[in-house]
């Protein structure tokens, strides 16, 4: 029962609205569209084109039809979260959000065309002749507009209807424009859409006119970051603004066969790819970097505003791998001195020169070195290890006698050195003053032998005659 008291939806969730006709406070839940929805708006056939609605303290917008909406420019087809400052355009109109909390939404609607209270003068150019083609009409102009002749009754025929529509219109227009300020707008590009939010305002001719007083001129364009500045508009004043929008970035869809790499653009860090990577637009240096890889880099157009563009690279292999055999099975292996495991082992490195060490205990150590490329699987291999070498320490007494193993003069006492085993070596040990000195040594595997020469003096005899 109603007692003549008017209730305002609660306070935890509600929505203001700021329209031509005056505002008004709303549930968390509306309708905007044609007859029938919460707020009506022009150009937008009967029924709801959009909802809005809060859900856990955001407030949502979602289409309700197939009616051609944008959000910030760009077409609206899913659900959106609504943020200060985000446009609607819906129809002939468009939704401003001026506020977004949890629990209070604002909205501003300006009516781009006429609204369901007053018809916009263009209006008028819409009567079409009929088939009599001299039938009377009657058309009013608003007194309200104060245009010449306002409130007059105009009897005209179907035939010079239209133009009389277009001649009360080009009369507004003029009315309207003589009561405004105007602002000389240089944008770039040139096909932005310049307009004061908040405040009718009418961009013709790159001049932007707009009732006096302070005001935030906006420049947007798809594919574009919107661009703003403040100014004060005066009556018959010429001021001047320069507005320039900045691209979107670009999208770069970056394809590495399933390389994982690390991108930087002009030397900044940018993400990973494969994937797609928003660059800004304009000439870009691209480097991509993956362990075990060479790096790429190269230089690319960005287009920006929004434009996908693909990028296609292989990245060449920096790293090889050593596969090494070896007899005995389980030999240690080293590569650049590091330890790399037992054969037979396969070992991943780098691509260059790089040596390779084999042990076994009681086998010969073996080394060598390898040129490894990038991509390459190298076999090393089988390597045999030979028997360990024999080790002959020689002394003699006296010291420096010269050392000669199998021919071949070795050093002189004391002296330490390595013999391929399994074979008998002649030692001649040999000093000015002192007898040869000669043994034969047979070299064991692995085994320690040592020759100790304590050798003779040679007497010489002297014959001592006198007169």
């Amino acid at each position: 029962m109603s007692n003549g008291v008017s209730m305002q939806p609660a306070a935890w969730g509600q929505v203001r609205v700021r329209e031509p006709a005056g505002e008004r406070v709303l549930g968390e839940a509306l309708t905007i569209g044609g007859a029938g929805s919460d707020v009506v708006v022009p150009g937008v056939p009967a029924g709801a084109a959009l909802s809005i609605r809060r859900s856990s303290g955001v407030w949502l917008v979602e289409p309700a039809s197939e009616a051609s909406l944008r959000f910030n420019g760009r077409p609206l087809d899913a659900e959106r979260d609504l943020r200060r400052e985000d446009v609607l355009s819906v129809g002939d109109a468009q939704v401003r959000v001026s506020d977004a909390s949890r629990t209070l939404l604002k909205l501003s609607v300006e009516h781009l065309a006429g609204n369901v209270t007053i018809a916009p003068a263009g209006a008028l150019a819409a009567v079409s002749p009929g088939d009599g083609g001299d039938e009377e009409l009657e058309i009013e102009v608003p007194p309200a507009l104060g245009v010449p002749q306002a409130g007059a009754r105009v009897r005209a025929t179907r035939a010079s209807a239209k133009w009389l529509g277009w001649l009360a219109a080009a009369a507004v227009v003029a009315f309207l424009i003589g009561r405004l300020g105007s602002v000389v707008v240089e944008v770039h590009p040139e096909d932005a859409r310049v307009r004061a939010p908040g405040a009718l305002s009418l961009h013709l001719g790159g001049r932007l006119w707009v009732s006096p007083g302070p005001h935030r001129v906006r420049a947007e364009r798809e594919g574009y970051l919107p661009a703003e500045a403040a100014l004060v508009v005066h009556r018959g004043g010429a001021e001047r603004l320069r507005l320039v929008l900045a691209k979107l970035p670009g999208q770069l869809q970056i394809d590495t066969a399933g390389v994982v790499a690390a991108v930087s653009i002009d030397g900044v860090a940018a993400g990973l790819a494969p994937g797609v990577i928003g660059v800004p637009a304009g000439e870009r240096t691209i480097s991509l970097r993956a362990p075990r890889y060479v790096d790429y880099t190269t230089t690319l157009g960005i287009e920006g505003a929004g434009a996908r563009q693909e990028l296609h690279v292989r990245l060449q292999p920096a790293w090889g791998a050593l596969a090494v055999t070896a007899v005995p099975q389980g030999a240690h292996v080293s590569v650049d001195g590091v330890d790399s495991g037992a054969a037979p082992v396969s070992v991943a490195a780098p691509s260059g020169v790089r040596r390779i060490r084999i042990a076994a205990s009681g086998w010969k150590t073996w080394e060598s070195s390898v040129v490894l490329k990038g991509g390459q699987t190298l076999a090393v291999g089988p390597v045999t290890l030979g028997q360990p070498d024999a080790h002959l320490t020689v002394r003699s007494v006296p010291a420096g006698a010269d050392v000669t193993i199998a021919g071949t003069h070795r050093g002189r006492t004391p002296l330490t050195v390595e013999l391929p085993a399994g074979i008998a070596y002649p030692v001649v040990l040999s000093l000015p003053g002192y007898a040869t000195w000669t043994r034969e040594l047979f070299a064991t595997a692995g085994s320690n032998l040592s020759a100790e020469a304590r050798l003779a003096a040679v007497l010489a005899r002297v014959k001592v005659s006198g007169e």
